[in-house]
């Protein structure tokens, strides 16, 4: 419990510091991420307190304390004023769909959906949404280092590259070219993915796709320590 909370407590903001450091109330925050123009919060640590005395009573409460992405500081203070959360989606998803269709390893993302060179629109928007909401929850602030369009794009593609990896080289040991392409999978990802708390590490796409191809490799020393 203490290292995951170390993680969180470093790594993210609780809701009390962002709404000072973006000068909004409470309120505000809520109705920015009711309205989709901010991601709401990735980790909730809720604590319990327990209060006895030699009276022989006792109070037991919990308090829940809510913690954001970093990168909601300049999501706030981009969209704090904005009023057409319409325009933001809009604006989001015009620069994440160009910079999928203009990446060099797009045929990776998404279940080929650019099996063709045009990618089936209905597809790309059914991605989209897809996407739209798991970053609105807040999800991107876990899995991203900074919650961008182009990270979402790419830490996709890194993710897909390492599943087709693992599924060609898995039952084998690798040879130097293998092995040098495996190098080069894990600066893609590490340059856009977050390490993960400790306790969601192993089920995470870190762990599952990177983590335990690197050991397997006796490339330990690469594995992201906290």
């Amino acid at each position: 419990m203490e290292q995951n909370f170390e993680y969180i407590n470093k790594n993210y903001i609780t809701e009390e510091k962002l709404c000072s450091i973006t000068g909004i109330t409470k309120d505000d925050l809520s109705g920015l991420i009711q309205n989709q123009l901010v991601p709401d919060a990735s980790y909730i640590v809720t604590r319990s307190i327990k209060i006895t005395s030699p009276l022989k009573d006792e109070f037991q409460s919990e308090i829940a304390e809510r913690y954001f992405s970093k990168s909601c500081i300049s999501i706030v203070e981009k969209n704090k004023e904005l009023k057409d959360s319409q325009q933001y989606k809009a604006e989001f998803k015009e620069k994440f769909s160009q910079l999928l269709m203009r990446h060099p390893d797009k045929n990776f993302a998404y279940h080929n959906i650019f099996s063709n060179e045009s990618p089936d629109q209905e597809k790309l928007n059914e991605v989209f949404e897809s996407e739209w909401s798991a970053y609105c929850e807040g999800i991107y602030g876990i899995c991203t280092l900074n919650s961008t369009e182009e990270e979402i794009v790419k830490k996709e593609i890194a993710v897909k590259k390492l599943m087709q990896f693992n599924a060609e080289f898995s039952q084998k040991p690798l040879n130097t070219n293998e092995i040098e392409e495996l190098l080069r999978l894990n600066d893609e990802f590490n340059e856009v993915a977050n390490r993960f708390a400790p306790y969601q590490r192993d089920s995470s796409s870190r762990g599952k796709y990177l983590d335990k191809t690197l050991e397997n490799n006796n490339l330990d020393y690469l594995v992201k320590k906290y």
